[in-house]
C-alpha cells in the first residue's frame, strides 16, 4: 500500500480509561505513519457496558469503503462480522481480546500475567499468606489476571482455595461492592486482596472501610489498570499500571503493517511495559512511594542513567502524538525539563525558591494533566534514589521545598483540569440548549456544534427512514473551516461514511480522529452522526454518545411537529394529500402551463360499489378497502405525480408533465391496478373506479375549473358503463378509445396466443456461420394478419403490456432454445425501455433459463443506447447486475443517440450494433463509410464484437468484411423466420448470401 493508511477501530465504548488509553496508542502510531483514524462505537448507549465477555452482534459496514484495516477492541465485534472485513480485504487486529472460534488474528493484549504476578507476589513481601482475588471472570483480561494469581501462589506455595475467589458481576464500583458484601460474610477472610480492575478496588474499599474495616491495617488491597482517581483515594491505591496506551500503539503498528501488506502471525503480544505503582493501600508507607518495572524489566538494576530516561519517558507519555515534528519538538521540551529537574536536585537545599518555582510552572504548562505530573514527581524520586544506591549515600529523599513545588504543581494541573470540566460543562448546555429548542434551527443543521471542541461534522440519516437499505443521506454538515466544499449530499453506501472529505480534515498534530456514533434509540434508528475532533477527555466522558442521543430527541420532536402540519395537509385514513393540498399542487401546474406549455391531467376516480361494501361488511372494513385503494394508486404513479383523497369514496390523481394520450394511459394503469383480487378478513373483494379525465389542452385558468370539469367526466363515464373512462372532449375520448382498443386487442393476443417468434440469422462475416439469432416479435392478428411490430409496439411502450409482452418473448426464446438442444446457440432479445428499468428483469430472466435448463449465456439482452443514456449511472448498476449473472449484453442502435467512449468502455458489452440507417446510406453519404470505419476500428480496439444491422447488398457486405466487421444482420443472408425455418440454418453458410433457404 503506497499512500498513508486508514484504520477502522471499533470499540464497544469510547468511555472510562482503558478505551480512551487504548485508542490513543492506535492514534499515535497511525498518525506517526501519516494515517487517519475512523472510531466507530458498537455498543449502543442505553445498552449495558462492556462488562460480559461475549461480543456484540455488531454488523454495520461503516468505513469499509475507505478503511484500510481494522482494528476490534474486546467484545465490539463478533466472528462473522470480522470475518466479512477480512473476506472484503482489510486486515483484523484484536485488542484485549481473545482467538475466536473460526477466526484467527494478531492480538495486542496487556500484560496481565506479569502485572497480576508483580502484585501478588509484592503483598507476599508484605508477609501475607492468605491472599483473596476480586474479579469479572466473565472477561478473558480478567480470566487472565485470576490465572496468573494461582500460578504464583502455588509457586509460592501458597493455598488457592475455590473459597479465596470473590466474583464481582461487573467491572466497576458496584461489582467491588458486591464483592465486599461477599468477604465481609466470609468466616476465614483473606488478609490481603488482588482485585483485577481499579475501579472495582475502589467500591470494594468503601464498602469495607463503612464496615468498619481499616486499609491496610486489616486487609490490604492492589487494584489493576492505574486510573487515576486511584491516588486520590483514602489510603491512595497500589495499582498495576498495564500501560493501555501502549497496547493500543502495538495494535495501531500491527494495522499500520498489515494495511501495508506485511503478514502477521495470528499470536497473543504484549508491550513489556508494565509497571506497579506502590502506594499506601498494600501497606507501604508514604516515604516507600515508588514505580517498580514489572516483567522482562523487573531484573533490569535502577540506575541513575535509566532513571533519567524513564524521567524523560514520564514527560512524554502524556504529550506524544504520533506526529513527527510536533513530537520532536516536545522530546526538546521534555529533555529541557528533565536535566533542568537533575540540576535543582543536585543543589539541594542551596536551590532557590525562585528557581523551584520557575522550574514548576514550566512543569504545568508542559504537562497539563495530573496523572502526567504525578508520574514525573514519582520518576523523580526514583533518579534520586538510584542516584543515591550509585553514590553509596543513604537517600532521604527530594528537598522538601522541590516536594512541595511538585504537590503546587499537580494543583495546578488539576486547576487546569477543572476549568476544562467547566468549559466542557458550559459547551454541554449550549449543545442541550441547541438540540432542544427545535423551535429554532433545524438540528440536522448541525449549527449546534458551534462553540464546541469539534472541528466538522456529518450526518446522515437513512434513506427512506429505512436501516436495512444500508444507504445514507447526508443531511447536514458543520464546516467552520470551509473544508467540506465538495461534499456530496446525495445518497450514500454506508460503506463510505463517513464521507472522505469528513475523514480528510483530521489534523495529525492535533491528534484528531474521526469519531462515528449511531443516532439512535430503543424504538427508532436515525443514522449516523460522524465528527472530528480532537483525541481527549470529551471521549473518555461518551460525550458523543449524550450528544446523538439528544440529537435522536430533538429529530423526534421535529418529528411530531411536522406530523401535526401533516395532518392539516394530508388525509388521516390514506396519507394521501387531501383536496387543500391538492388543490396547490393543482394551482402550481396550471401557472407551469401557462409559463412554459408543460401540460398535466387530471384523473378524478369514483369507486364502483363501495357503499356495498359499506353497507354489508361495515365502515371499518370500507376504511380498509380506502386505505389499500390509496396503496395501489400509489404504486402505479411516477414520483412527480400527485393522488389525493376528497372524501367518501372520491380520489383524484394530478399527473404532471403528461399529455391527454398518455393520461389515458395512466388511467387504464390505474384501473389494472385496482383490479386486483384482495383479501380481508377471508372476503374477497374487487374494487374497480369510473374515471374522469380533464387535461391542460382545454385552456383552464383555476384548479376548480378543471376539478369541475374531471369530475362531470367521471359522472358521464359512471352513467355509461361503470369502470369505465371518460373525456371531457369527445375527440381526444374517441383517440384514447382506440388506444384502449388496441390495448385490450394485445391482451387478448396474449391470452389467444397470436403472438409468434421469428428468427433473423446474425452472420459471422468471417466464417459464414450462423450460430445465434435475433428473436423478433410478429402478431398473428386473427383478422388483419401479420402485423409489423412498429405498427403497436410504440403505442404501448409505456404501458405495463409492454413488460409483458417482452416477458412472453423471453420464455418462447428460452423454451425454443431447448428445443434446439444439443445445438448450443445464442438467441439475442430486444429489451424494451420500460422493461429494463422493471424491478424484475433480471429475476424474470434468470427463472426461465432455470426453467428450461439453460445456461445464462444462451441469452443475449439488447438494450438500445437511448434507453442507457437516459439514466446512465442507474443503466451502469442494472447492466453490471445483468453482467454478473452471464448474461451477454449488447447496445443496439449504436450511433443514434448521445454516448461516448466513456460509455463503451464502462459499460459491460460483449457487442454493439450498428443501426440499419448507417447501413443503408452507405452509397448515398460519402461520411457514412467513414463513420462506419470509424466505428469498427472503436470496437477492434476495445475488444468489442461489432455487429451490422441491415445488411441487404452485396456491396455492403464487401465493405464491412473489408473493415473488419465480426458479424451482421439483414435481408442479404436472410429476413426473420420462423422458429421451425431456424432450424434448418443452425451453423449454416450464410456470408455470400445465397443459402437455399434464403431465396
Amino acid at each position: 500500500m503506497s499512500q498513508p493508511a486508514t484504520v477502522l477501530v471499533l470499540s464497544p465504548s469510547l468511555g472510562d480509561d482503558f478505551f480512551a488509553s487504548v485508542l490513543g496508542g492506535v492514534t499515535r502510531e497511525v498518525v506517526a505513519q501519516d494515517g487517519r483514524v475512523i472510531v466507530v462505537e458498537t455498543l449502543q448507549e442505553y445498552n449495558p457496558r462492556d462488562e460480559v465477555g461475549a461480543p456484540g452482534a455488531y454488523s454495520s459496514r461503516i468505513g469499509w469503503g475507505q478503511s484500510d484495516a481494522v482494528v476490534s477492541v474486546t467484545t465490539a465485534a463478533d466472528v462473522p462480522h470480522l470475518q466479512a472485513a477480512r473476506a472484503s480485504g482489510k486486515p483484523v487486529v484484536l485488542v484485549s481480546s481473545t482467538q475466536m472460534d473460526g477466526f484467527e488474528a494478531p492480538v495486542a493484549r496487556p500484560d496481565n500475567f506479569d502485572g497480576t504476578r508483580g502484585a501478588v507476589e509484592h503483598l507476599i513481601e508484605h508477609g501475607h499468606t492468605r491472599i483473596g482475588f476480586v474479579g469479572n471472570l466473565a472477561q478473558r483480561d480478567i480470566a487472565d489476571r485470576y490465572e496468573s494469581y494461582r500460578e504464583t501462589l502455588l509457586l509460592h506455595g501458597l493455598p488457592d482455595e475455590p473459597s479465596l475467589l470473590f466474583s464481582a458481576p461487573d467491572n466497576g464500583e458496584g461489582g467491588g461492592a458486591a464483592a465486599a458484601h461477599a468477604i465481609l460474610q466470609t468466616a476465614a477472610r483473606p488478609t490481603a486482596l488482588m482485585v483485577a480492575t481499579d475501579r472495582n478496588a475502589l467500591g470494594l474499599i468503601a464498602e469495607l472501610q463503612a464496615a468498619g474495616l481499616s486499609i491496610p491495617d486489616d486487609m490490604a488491597v492492589v487494584g489493576f489498570d492505574a486510573i487515576p482517581t486511584g491516588s486520590y483515594t483514602t489510603p491512595p491505591l497500589t495499582s498495576v499500571d498495564p500501560r493501555f496506551t501502549e497496547v493500543g500503539a502495538l495494535a495501531g503498528r500491527l494495522a499500520v503493517r498489515a494495511a501495508a501488506g506485511e503478514d502477521a502471525a495470528p499470536a497473543t503480544v504484549t508491550p513489556d511495559e508494565a509497571v506497579l505503582h506502590v502506594r499506601e493501600s498494600c501497606g507501604c508507607d508514604f516515604a516507600a512511594r515508588r514505580t517498580v518495572p514489572l516483567g522482562e524489566r523487573a531484573a533490569e538494576r535502577a540506575t541513575a542513567s535509566s532513571a533519567l530516561s524513564r524521567l524523560e519517558e514520564a514527560l512524554l507519555a502524556e504529550q506524544h502524538t504520533g506526529h513527527a515534528p510536533t513530537d520532536a519538538a516536545t522530546r526538546e521540551v521534555s529533555a529541557a525539563l528533565a536535566h533542568e529537574a537533575v540540576g535543582i536536585l543536585a543543589k539541594g537545599d542551596a536551590a532557590t525558591t525562585r528557581e523551584i518555582d520557575d522550574f514548576a510552572n514550566r512543569l504545568v504548562t508542559h504537562v497539563d494533566r495530573p496523572r502526567g505530573v504525578r508520574h514525573f514527581a514519582v520518576a523523580l524520586t526514583e533518579y534520586a534514589r538510584a542516584l543515591a544506591d550509585e553514590e553509596g549515600r543513604e537517600f532521604h529523599g527530594i528537598s522538601p521545598a522541590f516536594a512541595i513545588a511538585l504537590w503546587r504543581a499537580q494543583s495546578g494541573a488539576f486547576l487546569r483540569q477543572r476549568i476544562a470540566t467547566e468549559i466542557a460543562i458550559a459547551e454541554q448546555y449550549g449543545v442541550d440548549a441547541g438540540l432542544l429548542d427545535t423551535s429554532g434551527v433545524d438540528p440536522r443543521s448541525l449549527a449546534w456544534f458551534a462553540g464546541t471542541h469539534v472541528k466538522s461534522a456529518v450526518l446522515g440519516l437513512w434513506e427512506d427512514d429505512d436501516p436495512a437499505s444500508e444507504r445514507l443521506r447526508i443531511v447536514g454538515s458543520y464546516d467552520p473551516r470551509g473544508v467540506l466544499a465538495d461534499l456530496q449530499r446525495g445518497p450514500v453506501d454506508i460503506a463510505e461514511f463517513p464521507p472522505r472529505e469528513l475523514v480528510a480534515t483530521a489534523s495529525a498534530p492535533e491528534r484528531e480522529i474521526c469519531v462515528v456514533v449511531p443516532v439512535r434509540t430503543r424504538d427508532r434508528d436515525w443514522g449516523l452522526l460522524a465528527m472530528v475532533a480532537p483525541l481527549g477527555p470529551s471521549t473518555a466522558r461518551e460525550t458523543y454518545q449524550h450528544w446523538a442521543a439528544l440529537l435522536c430527541a430533538a429529530l423526534e420532536s421535529q418529528r411530531r411537529e411536522a406530523e401535526v402540519r401533516r395532518s392539516a395537509l394530508y388525509d388521516a385514513l390514506t396519507d394521501l394529500p387531501n383536496r387543500t393540498l391538492f388543490v396547490a399542487q393543482l394551482d402550481k401546474a396550471i401557472a407551469r402551463w401557462k409559463r412554459d406549455g408543460t401540460p398535466f391531467a387530471v384523473l378524478f376516480l369514483d369507486l364502483d360499489g363501495f357503499k356495498l361494501i359499506n353497507d354489508s361488511l361495515g365502515h371499518q372494513m370500507g376504511d380498509r378497502v380506502l386505505r389499500q385503494v390509496g396503496r395501489q394508486l400509489q404504486s402505479v404513479l411516477r414520483e412527480m405525480d400527485t393522488a389525493a383523497r376528497f372524501g367518501g369514496d372520491e380520489f383524484v390523481i394530478l399527473l404532471t408533465d403528461t399529455d391527454a394520450d398518455s393520461a389515458h394511459v395512466a388511467a387504464l394503469r390505474v384501473q389494472e391496478a385496482l383490479s386486483v383480487v384482495n383479501e380481508f378478513d377471508g372476503h374477497e373483494i374487487v374494487t374497480r373506479a369510473s374515471i374522469g379525465i380533464a387535461s391542460s389542452e382545454i385552456g383552464y385558468s383555476s384548479a376548480e375549473e378543471v376539478l369541475r370539469d374531471a369530475d362531470a367526466a367521471m359522472y358521464r363515464a359512471k352513467s355509461a358503463e361503470p369502470g369505465t373512462i371518460a373525456y371531457f372532449d369527445a375527440d381526444m375520448h374517441h383517440h384514447a378509445v382506440r388506444r384502449a382498443d388496441l390495448a385490450r386487442e394485445v391482451l387478448r393476443g396474449l391470452q389467444e396466443g397470436h403472438f409468434e417468434v421469428h428468427y433473423q440469422p446474425i452472420v459471422n462475416l468471417v466464417t459464414g456461420r450462423t450460430d445465434r439469432f435475433e428473436a423478433l416479435l410478429r402478431w398473428n392478428h386473427p383478422e388483419r394478419g401479420f402485423i409489423e411490430p412498429r405498427e403497436f409496439l410504440g403505442e404501448l411502450a409505456d404501458t405495463s403490456l409492454i413488460v409483458q409482452l417482452g416477458h412472453w418473448v423471453i420464455n418462447e426464446v428460452c423454451a425454443q432454445l431447448e428445443r434446439w438442444k444439443p445445438h448450443r446457440t445464442n438467441v439475442s432479445v430486444n429489451i424494451s425501455d420500460k422493461e429494463f428499468w422493471s424491478q424484475d428483469l433480471l429475476s424474470f430472466v434468470l427463472a426461465a433459463l432455470d426453467r428450461h435448463g439453460l445456461p445464462p449465456d444462451s441469452l443475449t439482452l439488447e438494450i438500445t443506447e437511448a434507453v442507457l443514456m437516459r439514466r446512465p449511472e442507474m443503466a451502469l448498476r442494472i447492466m453490471e447486475k445483468l453482467h454478473a449473472a452471464g448474461l451477454r449484453l449488447h447496445i443496439d442502435d449504436f450511433g443514434t443517440g448521445f454516448s461516448s467512449l466513456e460509455t463503451l468502455h464502462r459499460f459491460p458489452v460483449e457487442a454493439f450494433k450498428i443501426d440499419r440507417t448507417f447501413i443503408q446510406s452507405l452509397t448515398d453519404a460519402e461520411n457514412t463509410a467513414e463513420l462506419i470505419s470509424s466505428l469498427v476500428q472503436l470496437g477492434n480496439a476495445l475488444g468489442i464484437a461489432v455487429v451490422a444491422e441491415g445488411v441487404e447488398t452485396g456491396e455492403q457486405l464487401l465493405f464491412l468484411q473489408q473493415l473488419g466487421c465480426a458479424a451482421g444482420q439483414g435481408y442479404l443472408f436472410m429476413p426473420a423466420v420462423s422458429a421451425e425455418s431456424a432450424t434448418e440454418l443452425l451453423e449454416e453458410s450464410l456470408a455470400d448470401g445465397s443459402s437455399e433457404s434464403a431465396n
